[in-house]
């Protein structure tokens, strides 16, 4: 029974893990639609920084500030 349990907390956290990335990426496409040519420094640092979270979802290394 422990071993059932395990396994499906196991696949509800991927479920969770790939909508978190689906929500992520659409987010993403919406913040690089306000980008202007001026005054959206904040904007590029939002963006980097979903871009890292997602990248850390699907498995890449995790690096500050995530560590």
């Amino acid at each position: 029974m422990k071993i059932q349990a395990k396994a499906t907390s196991k696949n509800k956290k991927l479920i969770n893990d790939i909508v978190r990335i689906n929500v992520l990426e659409e987010e993403l496409e919406f913040y690089r639609t306000l980008i202007q040519p001026e005054d959206t420094g904040h904007i590029h640092t939002t963006i980097h920084f979903i871009e890292d979270r997602v990248r850390i979802l699907k498995g890449g290394k995790p690096e500050w500030p995530f560590v």
